[in-house]
């Protein structure tokens, strides 16, 4: 098995891509690094709370994000959040000069 780190109250499995196409970790909590590779999409859902959506693609998987993040196309991110098997539903977003997360 991976290596785990914590971040606020749960642990991660540090994971790679590869091994997220593999299927072993599909509705357990992973970490992941890497570059977006388009525009982030910010929705802002008037009838839901949270407010807004993030969504964006780190090497092929798509990220789902509760907020909107300050974040752009080229940019390096580590992504927290549950593998979802087709994305992951992320609760923190780090990058070079900040952390975003979602309330737990």
């Amino acid at each position: 098995m991976p290596k785990r780190m914590k971040l606020g109250h749960h642990y991660y499995y540090i994971v790679t891509v590869d091994e997220l196409h593999a299927g072993g970790f599909r509705g357990k909590n992973v970490v992941i690094e890497g570059t977006i590779e388009d525009k982030p999409l910010i929705e802002f859902l008037s009838m839901e709370l949270p407010g807004y959506r993030t969504t964006f693609k780190v090497s092929g998987i798509r990220v789902e994000f509760s907020g909107s993040p300050c974040l752009g196309k080229g940019e390096w991110v580590r992504v927290y959040g549950r593998f979802l098997g087709d994305c992951i539903m992320a609760s923190a977003i780090e990058t070079e000069k900040a952390v975003f997360t979602t309330e737990e």
